[in-house]
């Protein structure tokens, strides 16, 4: 086979995964994507060629990181992306094209210098790769989200921001993994988008935005300037696990510099977190302060009644019939912390049904469902149930933890049981505190980072913990 039909092949390959994937559109697909060739793989890097006619400083912004992970997996290894001009235009440098500085949406100042069937195609262009380039994903909406009590305040402010862009700004939605942070926030996006689609919503996670920066900064020409446009300019940005931002000192002054530029516009901004603002660790306080001046919202681990609402409106919509609800029960009572995970225990179910053309039992779901089983946490410990253990380790009464002295051999102990309760208990960083003798939860994320530091290089420390994780049965 030609080495240039091997190119061939395997570029379809990933454009097939981009498609299966489904984290670009049609439009982007078709319009921008496929136009690219891959030239060569060396074995660490794709080099694709691009013709004269696409934005590629545009596209490489956008779609790099997309090409790059379904490359991955395609290929089973990484490779570097890299874009080169085709071959067949001579003297073309890259960024030399007139297209090559398509103006981002809003960004039109330059057009009037343009061929008027070239500006009219290149507005066309902004508005639809504005609407299909969002990061959103429709099937997130309102309409789809079991309300319950863990659920129903931050179920209302997203919808009154979407209705009323500007009345809580930030929303800033926090809540463990798996209960539904990144719907609400897509829903608000979605919704918006229904009421003006032409509006510039832009949905990306905390890792995205870092990524994206950080591309910005290692290549050359108007890379960071259209980085800072492209984020800048929207009307509304949706900003998914900001957490992630944490420890990156330029990611984040890059971040607050964004954020401000919107908020001064009157621009609205949602943010997600897997914990309270003032609870993240080594972020700045500026913007913590500022992501606390709008509205904060909690999604909290949902009941059982929630839970079975969540399963019978899910298997509904899956045309599930084969799952009784004494399965359904069983999940409930199974998978209680995370969403997202009884959701795709109900998805595995409702296959090995249509396949088997019966209904499983509840033995034969556990069987199905055993990694889900093992997963899912035991049930959450008591704060007292913790202070014993590791009073009986260390040879202390429960008492001396909950005290105010601080001498050594009593203050780390103390710091372990924080560190535990905060792992392995529901409750939040207040209640830990006030069950250590009143301390404010900024000692309890100080406990807990300390040893975590700890516990890297002091293996009698782990052993020691080890031990009373045992004894707690986690």
């Amino acid at each position: 086979m030609k080495a240039d039909s091997r190119e061939k092949l395997l570029w379809a390959d990933i454009v097939n995964d981009m498609r299966r994937r489904g984290d670009v559109g049609m439009y982007g697909l078709e319009n921008y994507i496929c136009k690219l060739e891959l030239k060569e793989d060396t074995g660490t890097k794709l080099i694709l060629e691009y013709p004269s006619d696409l934005p590629i400083m545009w596209l490489e912004l956008n779609y790099k990181e997309n090409i790059a992970n379904s490359a991955a997996c395609v290929m089973q290894a990484a490779r570097e992306i890299e874009f080169v001009p085709h071959a067949t235009q001579h003297g073309t440098e890259p960024g030399g094209a007139s297209t090559q500085n398509l103006p981002m949406p809003s960004d039109t100042e330059s057009s009037e210098q343009a061929e008027p069937h070239l500006t009219a195609l290149k507005r066309r262009v902004v508005r639809r790769t504005g609407s299909f380039n969002s990061g959103l994903n429709e099937e997130y909406d309102f309409d789809s989200f079991v309300v319950g009590d863990n659920s129903e305040f931050a179920y209302a402010a997203a919808q009154a921001t979407a209705q009323q862009p500007g009345k809580y700004n930030p929303l800033f939605i926090h809540g463990s993994s798996g209960l539904g942070k990144t719907h609400l926030l897509q829903a608000i996006g979605n919704s918006m988008r229904k009421v003006d689609d032409e509006a510039r919503v832009l949905y990306v996670t905390g890792e995205n935005f870092t990524n994206s920066y950080i591309d910005a900064l290692a290549s050359k020409g108007d890379a960071l300037r259209n980085f800072r446009r492209k984020f800048r300019k929207a009307d509304v940005l949706l900003i998914d696990d900001v957490q992630f931002l944490a420890h990156k000192g330029k990611t984040q002054e890059e971040f607050f510099y964004t954020f401000n530029a919107l908020f001064e516009s009157g621009k609205q901004i949602v943010l997600t977190a897997d914990c309270p603002a003032a609870d993240i660790i080594d972020f700045d306080e500026r913007l913590k302060s500022r992501f606390v001046q709008g509205l904060s919202v909690a999604l909290r681990a949902p009941s059982y009644e929630t839970r079975m609402a969540i399963l019978r409106a899910k298997r509904w919509r899956k045309r599930s019939e084969l799952l009784s609800d004494e399965v359904l029960d069983f999940l409930a009572k199974s998978i209680t912390r995370s969403v997202r995970r009884l959701e795709g225990a109900l998805t595995r179910l409702a296959t090995f049904a249509s396949f088997s053309h019966r209904r499983p039992t509840v033995q034969e779901a556990r069987a199905q469902l055993r990694e889900f089983m093992y997963e899912e946490p035991a049930a959450r410990l008591a704060i007292k149930d913790i202070q014993q253990c590791v009073a009986d380790e260390y040879h202390l009464r429960v008492a001396d933890l909950n005290g105010r002295r601080r001498t050594a051999n009593i203050a780390q102990p103390r710091q372990i049981a924080m560190f535990l309760a905060r792992h392995h208990t529901a409750c939040s960083l207040q209640d830990i505190g006030a069950a250590f003798g009143g301390r404010d939860h900024g000692t309890v994320i100080h406990a807990t980072r300390t040893i975590e530091q700890r516990m890297v290089n002091q293996p009698q420390l782990r052993e020691s913990v080890g031990r009373i994780m045992a004894a707690l049965g986690v």
